[in-house]
């Protein structure tokens, strides 16, 4: 896999979902979609297992480094480790999966970032509903839950978006049998 193309694709997903997350929110903004889970799917769906955990491991360090919790009486914190292994679990599904799903279709992208976003979205609830036994952090799973299954589903709406740009740049990822590589130029 070519690192430099991850880490700028990554870099405009992370740009994509910071800056439009207000504009596009409904409500209070706490539902909104993801626009990393997709480069997840696809590069889970396309690269060598370890390359892809690997870049799942890089995308959930920088969504942790993103997003911050709010403390019970003021405040907030960083705390790395809940979407980077969630989105290691998730990887780990697309690529069980690889073997029964038709990866160069934007139908398989979209359904398997919903599936992706929303098994990330129970890992990092589950991470912080044990935290907030210990610590103070403001906190209900409930809601949590139902937070993320809605942005799962509205993260298969950015998907389907970015697929349109993803699948034609599987020659520009140099992934072995990507979609587009069957039509790249051989050097």
């Amino acid at each position: 896999m070519n690192w430099i193309v991850f880490a700028l694709v990554a870099w405009i997903a992370f740009g994509l979902e910071i800056g439009l997350r207000p504009l596009i929110s409904p409500g209070d903004g706490s539902i909104a979609p993801s626009f990393v889970i997709p480069i997840l799917v696809y590069i889970s769906l396309w690269a060598p297992a370890r390359t892809a955990l690997w870049g799942a491991l890089i995308l959930g360090l920088g969504a942790d480094l993103l997003s911050s919790i709010d403390l019970a009486p003021s405040g907030s914190a960083t705390i790395i480790g809940p979407r980077a292994i969630g989105y290691l679990l998730a990887a780990q599904l697309v690529i069980a999966s690889r073997g029964v799903v038709i990866g160069r279709s934007p139908v398989t992208l979209v359904v398997l970032s919903i599936v992706a976003a929303f098994v990330a979205g129970v890992v990092v609830v589950a991470f912080y509903t044990l935290r907030s036994f210990y610590d103070p952090v403001v906190w209900n799973p409930g809601r949590q839950l139902s937070v993320r299954f809605f942005s799962a589903l509205y993260t298969g709406l950015s998907a389907l978006g970015m697929s349109l740009v993803l699948i034609p740049l599987g020659s520009a990822f140099r992934f072995p049998h990507a979609p587009g590589a069957r039509f790249a130029r051989r050097a």
